[in-house]
């Protein structure tokens, strides 16, 4: 597996979610220091809706033409307010 630079302005995301906000800390810290951009989701709840998600990149990327080196990026258009 490759690592992306902690540098890297464009990292690629990676969703979590839970209940615990000490635990939720850990794993966006986790995220982070693997080079990723964690995502809060928001409660557990929603890893039922994260679920179908994984298998689209999954599918994308074992079973598409470009190979398995895939990834996805959420951005945020213009400020909250």
């Amino acid at each position: 597996m490759r690592m992306i630079p902690a540098s890297s302005s464009r990292r690629p995301s990676l969703v979590y979610c839970g209940d615990d906000a000490r635990s939720k800390k850990t794993a966006a810290k986790l995220i982070r220091d693997v080079g990723f951009d964690p995502v809060d989701a928001g409660p557990l709840h929603i890893a039922r809706y994260t679920e179908p998600f994984t298998l689209l990149i999954a599918q994308l990327a074992y079973e598409g033409d470009e190979g398995p080196e895939l990834a996805y990026r959420f951005e945020r258009f213009g400020s909250k307010g």
